[in-house]
């Protein structure tokens, strides 16, 4: 990937988060969805499965696979502390503020990989799924300096 990509994207989602998505849809949607006695870290990693699960998918051609790896992004439950509270304190307000446009575009390019995978159409699937890839990555790449360890958010869900 180009190491550069991640941080560009990254600016790019800042810049236009204002006209992606309101703060309010992101927190009516966040409010929306199941909590679960997870940490962030837990979220990650199933969040890590479902990703693994679509690139098998897309790689056998199996659309079922694909589809319900894609659901399992699109549908994850929300830490029932929030998405701040993985960060660093003084990083919470800022990492809130951001992610409404991580949201927007991690969701659009995940209903996309549905219905490309649903129909067959794998290279477009494959195409949705590098921008899923690198919508974790820049957020990653942005984000990790000024998360909690995870010795630190261990105990907390």
């Amino acid at each position: 990937m180009n190491r550069h990509l991640p941080p560009l994207l990254a600016a790019a989602l800042i810049t236009v988060s204002p006209g992606l998505a309101a703060h309010d849809d992101f927190a009516a949607t966040f409010a929306a969805k199941a909590k679960a006695d997870i940490n962030f870290a837990q979220l990650m990693q199933i969040m890590q499965r479902a990703t693994s699960m679509i690139l098998d998918g897309i790689l056998a051609e199996n659309k079922e696979m694909t589809v319900l790896g894609a659901h399992l992004l699109d549908a994850h439950p929300a830490p029932a502390q929030g998405p701040g509270a993985a960060m660093v304190p003084e990083q919470r307000e800022a990492f809130k503020n951001v992610m409404p446009a991580y949201d927007k575009v991690f969701h659009s390019a995940t209903e996309r990989l549905s219905v490309a995978a649903s129909q067959g159409q794998w290279p477009q699937a494959y195409a949705d799924y590098r921008e899923i890839m690198d919508a974790c990555m820049a957020c990653h790449e942005t984000w990790r300096p000024h998360a909690l360890s995870r010795q630190q958010t261990a105990g907390k869900r």
